[in-house]
C-alpha cells in the first residue's frame, strides 16, 4: 500500500511538471545614477528557463566630468563654461535644427565656486543655463531610466561629444573616447584607470569581480543587510578583469563585505548599492519572463 502511494506521487509529480509553464530565458538592465551620481549604471541580468541566473553585468558610464575637454587656460583644468551634447529621446524635440533636436546640452555651471554639470537650453537667440545652479542638473536629469539608457548607448556607440557654442550655432567637437580622463569610459573596462591596483586595495575591476561572482551564486540575498569584516583576500591575475599587475596589492588582509556571514570578497563602499541594482534586474528578468512587455 505504502509503495503504491509512493508510485502516485511520483505520477503526481510528473503531471504537474508536465503541465508547469515553459519558461523562456530572459535578460532585463536597470539603469541607474552611480556612485553618488557623475556615473550612469548598468545592471544587467540573465536567467534561464527556470529563473535561475546564467549572466550577470555591471557598466558604469562616466559623466561629462569624466570624459570633457578641458577648457582652462593651461589646458589640464576645468573651469565655467565648458559645454558637452548628449543624445536624449526627451530633449528639443520640437527644435528645427538637427545638431540641437533630440540631444541635451550640459554645462560646466559654476557658481560661488562650485561647478555643476547644469543644463543648457536653445532659446530665441540663443542657449541659458538654468536659473537655479541645481535644477536642472546632469545627475536629477539621469535618474530617468529613458536619459540614463540613451547616455549609457551613446557611450557604448562613442556619440557623445564635446561642443562649442555661439548664439544658436552649435559647433561638434571631440567625441568622448579621445577626451576621457580615466581610460575607458566604462571604468569596470580592463583598460580603464579609474581606481587601480594598490598597496592597499584590489582596485574598482577586481571589487567587481568578486561583487559579481557573490551576487550569481546569491541572487536573493538580504543586500541592504550587509556587515564588514577583517579577511585575507588573495588576487588571481585575470587580464580580462584587470590588466594591472596584482602582485601591488601587498596588504595582509583588509575590511570585506559580508552578507549573512558569508564573505563577499568585495571591499569597495558601493557594494550594498550595486548589489540592490542587481538584483532588482534580476526581478525584473524575472517578471519578464512571465510577461512579454
Amino acid at each position: 500500500m505504502k509503495r503504491l502511494s509512493i508510485i502516485a506521487l511520483i505520477a503526481l509529480a510528473l503531471v504537474a511538471m508536465s503541465c508547469a509553464p515553459n519558461y523562456a530565458p530572459a535578460t532585463a538592465t536597470k539603469y541607474f545614477v552611480a556612485h553618488q551620481g557623475g556615473y550612469i549604471g548598468e545592471a544587467t541580468v540573465s536567467v534561464d528557463a527556470k529563473g535561475n541566473v546564467t549572466a550577470a553585468s555591471l557598466a558604469e558610464w562616466q559623466g561629462p566630468g569624466g570624459w570633457v575637454e578641458y577648457n582652462g587656460p593651461d589646458g589640464h583644468s576645468l573651469v565655467d563654461g565648458a559645454v558637452v551634447r548628449v543624445p536624449d529621446p526627451l530633449a528639443n524635440t520640437g527644435n528645427a535644427d538637427p545638431a540641437i533636436k533630440g540631444y541635451m546640452f550640459y554645462i560646466y555651471n559654476v557658481q560661488n565656486g562650485v561647478g555643476v554639470w547644469s543644463q543648457f537650453t536653445p532659446g530665441k537667440d540663443g542657449f541659458t543655463r538654468p536659473t537655479r545652479q541645481y535644477e536642472r542638473d546632469f545627475e536629477g536629469l539621469m535618474g530617468n531610466p529613458i536619459r540614463a539608457a540613451a547616455y549609457a548607448k551613446a557611450a557604448r556607440e562613442d556619440t557623445l561629444v564635446n561642443v562649442t557654442i555661439d548664439g544658436l550655432t552649435v559647433t561638434v567637437g571631440k567625441p568622448a573616447s579621445q577626451t576621457v580622463h580615466y581610460g575607458h569610459m566604462d571604468k569596470g573596462n580592463p583598460s580603464a584607470t579609474y581606481m587601480p591596483i594598490g598597496a592597499g586595495t584590489i582596485g574598482y575591476r577586481y571589487n567587481l569581480k568578486a561583487l559579481l561572482d557573490f551576487f550569481k551564486a546569491n541572487p536573493t540575498a538580504d543586500y541592504s543587510a550587509t556587515s564588514m569584516k577583517k579577511a585575507k583576500i588573495t588576487l588571481v591575475a585575470d587580464a580580462a578583469v584587470d590588466k594591472a599587475d596584482v602582485a601591488a596589492y601587498t596588504a595582509a588582509d583588509d575590511t570585506v563585505f559580508a552578507v549573512a556571514d558569508a564573505l563577499s570578497g568585495a571591499t569597495f563602499s558601493d557594494f550594498p548599492h550595486y548589489a540592490l541594482e542587481l538584483q532588482a534586474a534580476y526581478k525584473m528578468a524575472l517578471a519578464a519572463q512571465l510577461k512579454k512587455f
